[in-house]
């Protein structure tokens, strides 16, 4: 059977040698830049190298991640980085940016790829596409079910990585713009808000509640944490070679405590009978959690995913309030848990909130005490009053913490490699020392000084045993001692010493040099480069294409609507794969009338996809493709790499990708390119000069998105389905979305209209609507070739005033006529409640 590795998070130096001191076989970590999370702490480039010498002497892998998207004028940069890190011995690197990876298999094959989880990975043909890319693992979506995940491996073989362990994203990660609209931080970039931790109100189309609030809570996008304790031999058995606990933004007591007790569930997780107990479920509860849900492993959780009621830490229940004295300002409550001195509690007060303290006094029978067991009666000081039945939660157990914390900041390690010495001593001779690990590596040392005939305590194996066990706070710990000595023979005890020291330092030496790879020398690195660079370049560009005029292309979901756009001036319209449940729900009938219609009048037809098809949706899809594949389709659109794999090779039809893609820079056009991708949708998170820039280094098929209301997420969790469906674990849901309108309203009374599509995914979309209206001119100047309309949830009357707008518009900028659009837009404007925006365009977004 394989060995499972388990994967721990490191956000900073001290929860790097938690990790490491409480099992990890290997650690994540990022850069400075880069990195997913990049409000962690993080790690500079000599405390990289550092990290890397420490874990490998002590046999952990270290990758690094450097998954975020990046701008053209960033990727030589992010190249010098992966050099760097490959020349310091990482052992990968984690990438999530299609243009980085394609460079890095250029200039740096060497250097080993893990797909993140942020490329959205969730069906079997995108694992095969990233394998023959070069990647040698790929982090799976959360969302993915384990018998999926076993198909996938089965089918492959790959080297899978999951989540077992941490906080859950609401949204299929990499396909989160919510952050990055709302207020620019960019989950691609590394600079997640999480608004999904915030409040949100559900209500109708007339912006009524359709929910009781006060029962059911208002984090309604926010999961409970991931825990898979109870279920890892079932993981194990389907093959998967890593398990990944999340949390490089947690502190260093949380990765101490997860790791040390997800070391000893894998330890004996090949044992007859495995669980996991109460005390190791108590403790991975204490440490922190949003209550816990298994997710998506064993099917659709429902609101059973859910924590409604919180978005931070519950702890852990400790009782609830007995009696409360207003003078004296004290709650008494019976223990259902220990209770000591500096401990932190909560009460959820009924009315009022949440109360929070840190336990300076504690009271059992009017005498003060430093600890009080589970089932005691006791008091404590509240500075404001509790109502009679309010439940209070431990959130800081400090006796965890100071245990979890002695970990990896007590001079002696924890975790040691277990030696075996051999000593040979002579009269007359040196002193011969050796050291054997479990791998077969040895070491060896002599004294510089020979052996003399001892007049008294002569060397003896308990004297040796003694010295040699002297290993302090190196990661080697004595495991056995072999002597063979001679006669009563004496040495210097420093001669001795320093003999120890020279076969743990080889030891320490030879280790690093295990982990250490092949070099690539400076200039063969920066000719690949440069090679690669203006390759990549010239070998896409069309310099003799110009683009006259851009055409409008248009998303629409119904027939009366892709009517309006043919009538109105789109030059091509995506249809007939993605509905939504608040409209009927297209038939091939609609499809065919659709091609039928837009061919009549000279019109491109794309035939559209859902953004996410899991290996179930994706056959359900290849169905519709069968049964069109006679048709004339001007091409197809995908949004999801299994997708563009699977149309590639199986249909023949032109591919469109879709903005989902994150096609951020221009290496990132030419992997799709080469993937024989005829039309590219570009991030809508670029600014107008990175479009520029990209545009100017590598010439292709160009579509922005210019005007519509932008998906800001797409998850597998549908809050309608959840709360009036009834949808649970163990029940179905009973379809409260057909044929509604509703929406999320904010803190701010901002209202996110909600879509579910047909396969029960739930989209959430921008309350105002792109429109670049005001900025065709520039557009027109860049050669793109599409400038798209979204209108997945629109009706015909928005799609024929948007469209006529923006025909009107182009018509007036290609005659040369300089024309104020104020009254257009106004018009424009008046369609959505929100009002309209640039997006990034112009703003661009944080770190970018």
């Amino acid at each position: 059977m394989h060995k499972t590795e388990l994967l721990a998070p490191a956000g900073d130096w001290e929860s790097f040698v938690a990790a490491v001191e409480n099992g990890a076989d290997a650690v994540y970590l990022g850069g400075k830049l880069f990195s997913a999370r990049s409000s962690a702490a993080n790690f500079d480039n000599q405390a990289l190298s550092r990290a890397v010498e420490y874990a490998h002497v002590r046999g952990v892998k270290v990758y690094v991640t450097v998954n975020t998207l990046l701008a053209d004028q960033e990727i030589t940069e992010a190249m010098e980085f992966l050099y760097f890190l490959y020349t310091a011995g990482a052992d990968a690197v984690i990438i999530q940016d299609l243009g980085l990876s394609e460079l890095a298999r250029l200039v740096l094959p060497e250097l080993p790829l893990h797909a993140s989880t942020q490329m959205t990975v969730h069906n079997l043909p995108a694992v095969e596409l990233l394998l023959e890319a070069g990647f040698e693992r790929v982090v799976l979506a959360r969302e993915m079910s384990l018998s999926s995940i076993d198909n996938i491996k089965k089918r492959t073989g790959a080297d899978l990585e999951i989540f077992i362990h941490g906080a859950l994203c609401i949204c299929y990660s990499g396909q989160c713009l919510m952050s990055s609209i709302i207020g620019g931080r960019s989950g691609n970039r590394g600079r997640c808000a999480q608004p999904c931790r915030m409040r949100y109100e559900l209500v109708d189309e007339a912006g009524r509640p359709m929910l009781d609030q006060a029962k059911t809570g208002d984090y309604l996008l926010s999961p409970r944490d991931l825990n898979l304790s109870e279920h890892i031999p079932q993981l194990i058995r389907a093959g998967i070679l890593s398990f990944k606990v999340e949390g490089r933004m947690k502190r260093p007591e949380y990765v101490a405590t997860v790791i040390r007790i997800y070391r000893g569930l894998i330890d004996r997780a090949d044992g007859q009978e495995y669980h996991v107990s109460e005390e190791e479920t108590r403790k991975l509860t204490q440490i922190f959690n949003r209550d816990f849900s298994a997710g998506y492993f064993f099917g659709h959780p429902g609101h059973d995913l859910m924590s409604y009621k919180r978005p931070n830490n519950r702890g852990v229940k400790l009782g609830r309030v007995k009696q409360y004295d207003r003078g004296e300002k004290v709650a008494t409550l019976i223990l259902d848990e220990p209770l000591r001195v500096g401990d932190g509690v909560e009460i959820w007060v009924t009315d009022g909130g949440r109360l929070g303290i840190e336990i300076d006094t504690l009271l059992m029978a009017g005498k003060k005490v430093e600890r009080a067991p589970a089932g005691s009666q006791v008091q404590i000081f509240l500075p404001r009053k509790v109502g009679i039945g309010d439940r209070v939660f431990k959130t800081h157990d400090a006796d965890l913490i100071e245990k979890a914390r002695a970990t990896f900041t007590s001079q002696r390690e924890r975790t040691k490699i277990a030696l075996q010495f051999f000593v040979r001593a002579r009269e007359g001779e040196p002193l011969y020392l050796q050291a054997v690990e479990p791998s077969g590596q040895s070491a060896e040392a002599a004294t510089g000084t020979v052996g003399q005939k001892a007049e008294n305590r002569p060397l003896d194996r308990e004297f040796l045993l003694k010295q040699l066990g002297r290993l302090g706070n190196s990661p080697f710990g004595l495991a056995g001692l072999s002597c063979d000595i001679d006669g009563s023979i004496i040495y210097p005890v420093k001669e001795i010493n320093e003999a120890r020291r020279q076969v743990l330092e080889e030891l320490k030496q030879n280790r690093i040099k295990a982990g250490s790879k092949i070099p690539v020398p400076e200039n063969v690195y920066q000719e690949r480069l440069e090679g690669a660079l203006l390759g990549t370049g010239a070998e896409h560009r069309r310099s003799d294409v110009h683009i006259s005029e851009p055409g409008i292309s248009v998303t629409v979901t119904d027939l009366a609507s892709l009517q309006e756009a043919v009538r109105s001036g789109a030059r091509l319209v995506y249809f007939g794969g993605e509905s939504f449940r608040s409209k009927k729900n297209l038939s091939i009938d609609d499809i065919y009338h659709g091609l039928d219609y837009c061919r009549a009048n000279n019109v491109l037809f794309v035939l559209s996809s859902p953004r996410i098809l899991q290996d179930e949706e994706l056959s359900r899809f290849a169905k519709l493709l069968k049964q069109t594949s006679e048709w004339p389709l001007d091409g197809i659109q995908v949004g999801n790499l299994g997708l563009l794999k699977y149309v590639r090779e199986n249909t023949g039809k032109p591919v469109y990708t879709d903005f989902s893609f994150n096609i951020f820079n221009h290496q990132a056009v030419h992997f799709l390119l080469k993937q024989g991708v005829r039309h590219i949708t570009l991030s809508p998170e670029l600014t107008m000069g990175q479009l520029h820039y990209l545009k100017t280094a590598v010439d292709f098929d160009a579509e922005i998105l210019v005007h519509g209301a932008l998906p800001l997420m797409v998850s597998r969790y549908c809050v309608l389905g959840s709360l009036l469906g009834g949808k649970s674990t163990q029940t179905n849901c009973s379809g409260p979305c057909s044929g509604k309108r509703c929406g999320l309203r904010d803190r701010m009374a901002i209202t996110f209209p909600v879509e579910v599509d047909y396969y029960c995914n739930m989209h959430i979309f921008n309350s105002r609507d792109h429109c670049l209206l005001e900025d065709l001119s520039q557009i027109s100047s860049m050669n793109i070739s599409l400038l798209r309309i979204e209108a997945r949830r629109e009706d015909a009357k928005y799609v024929k005033k948007v469209v006529s707008t923006y025909r009107e518009a182009l018509n007036s900028v290609t005659k040369g006529k300089l024309r104020d659009f104020t009254a257009a837009k106004e018009a424009l404007a008046a369609l959505v409640p929100g009002g309209l925006t640039k997006g990034h365009y112009y703003r661009g977004v944080i770190g970018g």
